[in-house]
């Protein structure tokens, strides 16, 4: 098993920094927030049997600036999203904000943005343009409950094949048992790295789905002081330009994918 996905379940990391006596006594008052994440490369995964990944530096740098000591858990996405929903004080990163998820949750961001595009095996023989001749296909690959599998499903979609993850789904897209999956632009590449697999032999088609824009998701009975100080944690992150600093880290250098 690749050895970013050894450990699923309560990976746990606790941490706490040192703020300004004001910030601290402010703080303290705010309720504790239990996060949550899924496994999603380059955002979060494990290595080594750490969390790790852009979305995990950017919140443990929003923490400098809560004083939380925040306990961070992995799941599958499908557990992930019904944890937000039925689990109180809950914060769920990164999640697509989606018209039907939007009244549901409390919202920090935006954390990042990318298009979600359909990718398929190189030199494949299918005719694909839009999403009516996705319909036709054998199988569409996509991650339990996520919002590719939401909006597919409410258009309609009746082949529609899941899987607990995005990796998984790519694996089973080389292996031929799925014909397209939908994948963010920036997600893709690290995703064939972490499968092992050569990013040549998949290929980018011309059907985008939608622009995903990724956001820290609070459950609804979150307190608004709560999101609004971690709010002003992450603009601060912003204007700081150490936002921009672990961008670059990540996704700074450009890689360059095949396109249909």
């Amino acid at each position: 098993m690749n050895p970013l996905f050894s450990k699923l379940y309560a990976i746990i990391l606790s941490v706490c920094f040192a703020l300004t006596p004001m910030e601290h006594l402010y703080a303290k008052n705010i309720p504790q927030v239990q996060f949550i994440t899924h496994p999603l490369p380059p955002f979060s995964y494990i290595h080594n049997g750490h969390l790790s990944g852009f979305a995990i530096d950017i919140l443990q740098a929003m923490m400098q600036h809560t004083q939380q000591t925040a306990k961070i858990e992995m799941y599958p996405f499908n557990r992930a999203f019904q944890l937000i929903n039925s689990q109180p004080n809950t914060a769920l990163f990164l999640l697509a904000k989606r018209p039907e998820r939007e009244v549901n949750m409390k919202w920090v961001g935006p954390i990042i943005s990318s298009g979600v595009y359909f990718y398929q095996k190189r030199h494949s023989e299918l005719s694909l343009a839009d999403l009516e001749d996705l319909k036709r296909v054998r199988n569409v690959g996509v991650v339990l409950g996520n919002a590719d599998h939401t909006y597919l499903d409410s258009q309609g979609f009746t082949n529609l094949s899941t899987d607990k993850s995005q990796l998984q789904s790519l694996k089973m897209l080389n292996y031929g048992r799925v014909d397209v999956a939908p994948m963010s632009e920036l997600v893709m590449p690290f995703l064939a790295k972490a499968a092992d697999i050569d990013i040549n032999s998949i290929e980018r088609t011309s059907i985008k789905l939608y622009d995903s824009t990724l956001y820290i998701a609070f459950s609804n009975d979150t307190t608004d002081e709560a999101v609004i100080l971690w709010q002003q944690a992450f603009d601060e992150l912003k204007t700081s330009g150490r936002y921009q600093a672990i961008y670059d880290q990540y996704f700074a250098q450009e890689i360059s994918i095949a396109k249909h």
